[in-house]
């Protein structure tokens, strides 16, 4: 695939034209920034095989990413030697199903489509429930099938399997799946590319341990640049007639780009930031700390101050400064990675898709998954008590 920078330029252009719903919301907005994480995605793709994952904090934009770049890859002349399937599960469901072979017929991606919609009713028929192992198994199984029918041997099958966490809880069960997917691209005639996407820490944790086998890395996707976010917040304003009083600056301090957060916001919260940060932000990471220090500390607040003096020397040997909450004093200790406030952005051989933002909630091995977090948590760390109120939240990220 030659000229990379200048496909994904092509592909973001037609993308940024499309229209999506803002999620949790019925407001449409266009589809922004991208060209980046297309352009290093499609880095990935050429002459390789093996397993991948794709990760990155909850409401980054993952699926929508990829379920655009599929359906877009198929007029891409250029892509002409891959064929793109994408698979999105929910729960034990299958949700979505999508397919794009450029330079092929109608008919013949009719054919497919219908015989990968197939196994739905095939593996809920010959089993009580449906497992990974089975969903994948026989997508597989039809797709060299069906390739080798049509002689399209000399195509590279990308397959992205779509919210993988959001269907397997056993994460046990998840590495089996992937390590067997391994072994079968491995002996497969046909040359397959497999992604799983996940914004579970412990589903990213789990598809770590397959490093270095079937060439596995991890590509991390993280939230929108600031730019493109505050775009989309006047966007909103703009087709909602919004509220005059909404500050772009203080929601990308909260969210930091993060779009499902946004379309919280607006739609279970009316824009109501402070109503969002006690439910959303603070209640959440009490309810974390309390539930990951119950069997070794007497009280939240005892392990609130553990927390402080462990930090503080991590911050000191880090060299960090006085200690704030910076991600990478914190660890992600007391539950804070399993529940989802962090995550760990430099787990081995990561590949970044997008460029990280240069703010106080990042740092070089964990990050929180959205800013609010970490000003909640600075806030906890300040008045030495995690009984904190919404406002003593803003009034730090306003000095």
């Amino acid at each position: 695939m030659n000229n990379i920078d200048n496909i994904a330029k092509k592909v973001s252009e037609e993308l940024h034209a499309i229209e999506v719903r803002l999620e949790g919301t019925k407001i449409m907005i266009h589809f922004r920034d991208r060209e980046q994480e297309v352009a290093n995605l499609l880095k990935a793709i050429p002459n390789r095989t093996g397993i991948k994952a794709i990760y990155g904090p909850h409401g980054a934009g993952k699926s929508t990413l990829l379920r655009l770049l599929v359906d877009k890859a198929r007029s891409i002349e250029e892509l002409s030697d891959y064929v793109f399937i994408r698979y999105g599960f929910e729960e034990r469901l299958i949700r979505e199903m999508q397919l794009s072979i450029p330079g092929l017929g109608e008919d013949v991606h009719k054919q497919l489509i219908n015989a990968l919609k197939g196994l739905t009713t095939e593996v809920v028929t010959r089993y009580a429930a449906i497992s990974l192992g089975d969903v994948v198994g026989n997508l597989i199984d039809v797709a060299k099938r069906f390739i080798e029918e049509h002689r399209l041997r000399d195509k590279t099958v990308v397959l992205f399997l779509d919210d993988v966490d959001k269907y397997v809880t056993d994460y046990i069960a998840l590495y089996k799946v992937a390590n067997a997917m391994a072994d079968e691209i491995n002996w497969s005639k046909i040359p397959i590319l497999a992604f799983f996407t996940v914004s579970d820490n412990a589903a990213t944790k789990t598809l770590n341990r397959l490093v270095p086998k079937g060439g596995y890395s991890p590509y991390l996707l993280w939230n929108l640049p600031k730019e493109d976010f505050e775009k989309v917040v006047n966007e909103v304003i703009e087709k909602t007639g919004g509220k005059d009083n909404i500050d772009a600056e203080l929601l990308w301090q909260l969210l930091g780009g993060n779009i499902r957060e946004l379309g919280t916001l607006i739609n279970d919260y009316d824009w109501d930031v402070k109503a969002w940060l006690q439910n959303r932000v603070i209640n959440h990471i009490e309810n974390t700390i309390k539930t990951h220090a119950a069997n070794t500390f007497n009280s939240t607040e005892e392990a609130l101050k553990w927390l402080i003096k462990k930090g503080s020397i991590a911050a000191r040997d880090y060299g960090l400064g006085e200690f704030t909450g910076q991600p990478d004093a914190v660890e992600g200790v007391l539950g804070l990675l399993e529940e989802n406030i962090m995550i760990d952005i430099n787990p081995p051989g990561i590949k970044h898709l997008s460029k990280l933002p240069n703010e106080p909630w990042m740092g070089r091995n964990h990050a929180y998954q959205i800013p609010a977090y970490y000003w909640a948590l600075r806030a906890m760390i300040e008045k030495g008590t995690t009984n904190v109120k919404p406002d003593d939240i803003l009034s730090i990220i306003k000095t």
